[in-house]
């Protein structure tokens, strides 16, 4: 049976699955037709610090159900066994530094208890595809994967939307004690709707995750269906430049990758462009009828990223633009979102599910709250999924945050097929050894990004001791200062990947502070 598309967004699926006699369609639960509440973790994090008399810092309870969630996800996607969920919070715990003379039961309960108070937001499109199916006789089921909300809870809260009588059952991990991707619970599946393996075509399984849904389904013999989650977005993403066929990038991917790792020159160049395209598009509209205007770059804790700069000289050609113009009655401020978690992982060399699924835990914090009244630009350089764009978008309704929100980019990725393991073959076009990272940090025009931090900090001994020595043979002392200083800031020093070269860097600046080198 020949597949017209497997791969895509609802109206995708609709299409594939009209050229096939589908009698049964079974729908991942997580990032498929749920997404998760951020006011949930927000809450579910100030009820463990309550409840273990304020202790323990928020960012590692945070931290904590982050990385041995993610650890635990990664393990079942690989073929992994099943792990009970009380197991999964003593990890947690553990994790955090907690002594295990504590009520599970109770924190659980009310654990679950906020969970359905700060519910996870059904998708739109999942419910108008259900709807195309009213007169249809076809049945529908869930089957997923749970983590720390079991499958009976979840269930709970699909009864109080009124959903669950719209699936003839539901098939949880928990509860089976088999985990996608393996074969055995998509059989599960089969079973319960009585089909054989010839029959198996006759049920499509549709699902956000690879490895889990697409891959898992497919091995045991069911039709399958990967869902990109782009059009979850509430914005548009506009953009300077669209990028539709790799064959033909409309920019340099040399200028692009010197960028990433610190060119402030070219983030000089980006930022103007931008701005230019900004003003002749949408500009003039916007200042008839609003006079504030605040710019944000992408999120960061104390390290910028190479946006940062990026975004400080889009906001300069604005200032001048008003100041040119004699438009003193527009206010413009440049404001900034905290990242309140960090990742070793470089997303850009992973595909959508993957880096959906590292960057959605991301935690952010609007540091300059916009009202109703201001125009809040939210600017980043790239926008390959829209992920970072979800997550703040999450954040300003978690927050309940009313205005205008515009999300502006140099460049996006707008065609679905192509892999967005493409942003690493921009993002090293040019840094392809720390040879040439070198030549950059040694230019002129070199500015500090958490990206040549990280890639400097997990650089083998070799090169980095090479790299060291040459930034000191070229006494630039400062730059160590900057590195040392700000890693710490942003406690790279508690990452184990990032320590070894850290502690050298961090010795090297104390010699050339007490050799009177550095001030």
């Amino acid at each position: 049976m020949k597949l017209i598309k497997d791969n895509g967004n609802w109206y995708d699926l609709k299409v594939m699955t009209e050229h096939h006699t589908i009698k049964h369609y079974s729908f991942d639960f997580w990032n498929t037709i749920a997404f998760s509440n951020p006011n949930f973790k927000k809450e579910r994090c100030e009820f463990i610090y309550v409840f273990f008399d304020r202790k323990f810092e928020k960012q590692i309870i945070n931290d904590a159900f982050s990385i041995i969630g993610k650890d635990y996800n990664s393990f079942i996607d690989n073929g992994g066994q099943t792990t009970p969920i009380d197991e999964l919070y003593i990890k947690v715990f553990d994790f955090i530094g907690i002594e295990n003379s504590y009520d599970l039961e109770q924190i659980k309960t009310g654990i679950f208890d906020l969970f359905l108070k700060y519910p996870p937001t059904i998708s739109q499109e999942f419910l108008d595809f259900l709807e195309t199916f009213e007169d249809q006789n076809v049945s529908f089921s869930i089957t997923s994967n749970t983590t720390f909300i079991p499958g009976y809870i979840i269930e709970k809260q699909l009864t109080l939307v009124n959903l669950i009588e719209r699936f003839a059952f539901c098939i949880f991990s928990d509860v089976e004690k088999v985990a996608k991707p393996k074969c055995q619970i998509f059989h599960t599946v089969l079973e319960r709707l009585n089909m054989n393996d010839q029959l198996a075509y006759d049920a499509i399984h549709i699902g956000d995750n690879y490895k889990a849904d697409y891959l898992g389904a497919r091995n045991a013999g069911l039709l399958s269906f990967l869902l990109v989650n782009n059009s979850f977005l509430s914005n548009e993403r506009l953009a300077l430049h669209v990028i539709n066929d790799i064959t033909t990038v409309p920019i340099s991917a040399n200028d692009y990758s010197k960028f990433k790792f610190g060119d402030s020159h070219i983030a000089k160049r980006y930022g103007i462009e931008l701005f230019e395209y900004f003003k002749e598009n949408y500009l003039p509209e916007l200042i008839s009828s609003y006079d504030s205007f605040l710019i944000y770059s992408s999120p960061y804790t104390h390290i910028p990223t190479s946006s940062f700069y990026l975004t400080q000289y889009f906001f300069d050609s604005f200032r001048l633009y008003l100041s040119e113009n004699n438009k003193s009655d527009i206010k413009i401020e440049f404001c900034k979102i905290k990242r309140c978690q960090t990742y070793t992982d470089d997303y850009g060399a992973m595909n959508a599910e993957e880096r959906y699924n590292l960057i959605k835990n991301d935690t952010y914090e609007l540091v300059d709250v916009p009202s109703k009244t201001d125009v809040s630009i939210f600017i980043d350089d790239i926008s390959i999924t829209g992920t970072h764009q979800k997550v703040i978008e999450n954040l300003l309704q978690a927050k309940a945050i009313e205005t205008k929100s515009i999300f502006l980019y140099y460049a996006k990725l707008s065609s679905s097929e192509i892999c967005p393991t493409f942003e690493n073959i921009l993002n090293y076009s040019f840094m392809n050894d720390f040879r040439r990272l070198l030549e950059i940090m040694l230019s002129d025009t070199y500015k500090i990004t958490t990206r040549t931090t990280k890639y400097i900090l997990s650089l083998q001994s070799e090169s980095f001791n090479h790299l060291m020595e040459q930034l000191i043979l070229r006494e630039r002392y400062s730059v160590f200062n900057e590195l040392v200083s700000l890693s710490y800031d942003n406690k790279y020093h508690k990452i184990e990947l990032y320590k070894p070269n850290l502690e050298i860097m961090k010795l090297r600046v104390n010699e050339l502070k007490k050799n009177n080198k550095i001030k």
